[in-house]
């Protein structure tokens, strides 16, 4: 399950969704397209089903689509933003205490 980091504070407005990283004091502006994509991963845990939902009233290409989500996604995980909760978390030790 994916969710907003810790560290992760966000709004959603009419035009779009602004993400704040406290961490590294940068803000994230998501457009009304992108916002969709963080309503879905914060309110329902998920991105399952939504390319369907705005590929078919476009007539685009549902699985074009929803490789266009996960590559977005991928993107917030790997800058921090988002956290998937399924993948175990990776454990730094230090060197003496081995």
């Amino acid at each position: 399950m994916l969710t907003p980091a810790p560290h992760v504070h966000h709004a959603t407005g009419p035009s779009g969704t602004a993400v704040l990283d406290v961490r590294r004091g940068a803000w994230l502006m998501l457009d009304p397209d992108a916002s969709k994509i963080w309503h879905a991963v914060t309110v329902r845990g998920g991105t399952a089903g939504l390319a369907d939902e705005i590929a078919l009233p476009t007539g685009q290409d549902p699985q074009t689509v929803g490789g266009q989500i996960d590559a977005f996604v991928d993107k917030l995980v790997v800058a921090g933003v988002l956290v998937d909760t399924d993948r175990p978390r990776r454990v730094h030790r230090r060197w003496w205490r081995r």
